[in-house]
C-alpha cells in the first residue's frame, strides 16, 4: 500500500489571502496544495469580477478584480504549487483534509483562507427568486443585467452605496433602503447619491418580502419608525446587507471563533491549534481588503515556514 504524501502546507480557500500565502511558501521551497471549492479568487471572481479596485498598491489607477486574481494565478502556476478544485468539507486535528471527492490529504500545517460569502436575510422569495437570474442577486456582478429596470438596493455600508452608484446610468430608478437613520458607507459617496434623481433614498426601512411568480415583480417594505408597511413595484433586489465567515469545515477541528463565527488568531496567524492558521476575511477584526488578505497569507507563510524547519534564527514559538 502507497503511504500518504504528506504536504508541508495545505490552503484551504483559493482567494487573495490563500493564493498569496501559497506563493509566498513556496518561494521558501514548501511543498504546497491548494484547495478551492469554487471559483479560484474566491469573491474577487464571483461577486465582482468586472469591478475596478481602487486601492491595491501598485495600480495607481486601479486594476479590475478579475484581472488581479489573472496575475495572482499565473504567479501560483508558475511557483510550482499543487492546486486542487475540490470543495474540503472537513479538517481534522491530526491536519488531514476531507474534501467532498471523499479523498483525503494530510498537510504539516494548514492555512485557513476560506473567506466569507453574501448575508441571505431569509424573507419570504428571497431563496426562490435569487436563482437563475430571476431579479435576486448579493452584488451587482454584471451590470448589464440592470439596465432599464427599477432596482432596490438594501443596505447601509460601502457594497450597497457602491451598487446604487454603479447603476445610475444604466437602471431605470434605483431605491435605497437602510435600516438605520445613516450610512456607514463613505461620505462623499452617499453625497452623490443625495445629489441625483435616479435615486430614492428611504432611511429607517427594511424589506419585508419579495413577490412574483418567475421573476421579481413587487417588494413589501416596513418603515420602522412609523411602522408603515407598504409596496413598491420593482424589477431586481440587490441584498447588501454585509457579510458571513464560511466556519462550518473547521467545526470539529477545535479553532476558537468569534460568536459569530470569525477565527480568532495572534499576530502571527496562527489559530489556538497547533500547526493551524487562518488567514483573510476569516479571521476576526481585521479589515476586509484585498491588501489586508494578501498581507495576512505572506506572514502566515513566513511562520509556517519556521514552524516546519524551526531555523536557528526563528524566535521560539509558544501555542496558548
Amino acid at each position: 500500500m502507497t503511504e500518504q504524501k504528506v504536504y508541508d502546507v495545505i490552503i484551504v480557500g483559493g482567494g487573495p489571502a490563500g493564493l498569496t500565502a501559497g506563493i509566498m511558501c513556496a518561494d521558501r521551497k514548501l511543498d504546497v496544495l491548494i484547495f478551492e471549492g469554487g471559483k479560484w479568487g474566491g469573491l474577487l471572481a464571483t461577486l465582482y469580477p468586472n469591478k475596478v479596485i481602487p486601492n491595491y498598491p501598485g495600480f495607481p489607477d486601479g486594476i479590475v478584480a478579475i484581472e488581479l486574481v489573472r496575475r495572482w494565478l499565473k504567479q501560483a502556476k508558475t511557483s510550482d504549487i499543487e492546486m486542487k478544485n475540490e470543495r474540503v468539507v472537513e479538517i481534522s486535528e491530526d491536519k488531514v483534509v476531507k474534501t467532498q471527492e471523499e479523498k483525503e490529504y494530510k498537510g504539516k500545517v494548514i492555512m485557513i483562507a476560506v473567506g466569507i460569502r453574501p448575508r441571505v436575510l431569509g424573507i419570504p422569495g428571497e431563496q426562490k427568486l435569487s436563482k437563475k437570474d430571476r431579479g435576486v442577486y448579493y452584488y451587482v456582478t454584471h451590470p448589464e443585467d440592470f439596465i432599464g429596470k427599477k432596482v432596490l438596493v438594501v443596505g447601509g455600508g460601502d457594497t450597497a452605496v457602491d451598487a446604487a452608484l454603479d447603476l445610475v446610468d444604466l437602471a431605470e430608478h434605483i431605491t435605497i433602503i437602510h435600516r438605520k437613520d445613516m450610512f456607514r458607507a463613505v461620505d462623499e459617496n452617499v453625497e452623490k447619491m443625495e445629489k441625483t434623481d435616479k435615486i430614492t433614498i428611504s432611511m429607517n426601512t427594511e424589506l419585508d418580502k419579495i413577490e412574483g411568480d418567475k421573476k421579481v415583480e413587487k417588494v413589501v417594505l416596513w418603515n420602522n419608525k412609523s411602522d408603515e408597511t407598504y409596496e413598491v413595484p420593482m424589477d431586481a433586489v440587490i441584498l447588501s446587507v454585509g457579510m458571513v465567515p464560511n466556519s462550518e469545515i473547521f467545526d470539529k477541528l477545535g479553532v476558537k471563533a468569534d460568536k459569530k463565527g470569525y477565527v480568532l488568531t495572534d499576530t502571527s496567524q496562527r489559530t489556538n491549534v497547533e500547526g493551524v492558521f487562518a488567514v483573510g476575511d476569516i479571521v476576526e477584526g481585521g479589515f476586509k481588503l484585498i491588501v489586508v488578505g494578501a498581507a495576512h497569507g505572506a506572514v502566515a507563510a513566513h511562520h509556517a515556514y519556521s514552524y516546519i524547519h524551526k531555523p536557528y534564527w526563528a524566535a521560539e514559538e509558544t501555542w496558548e
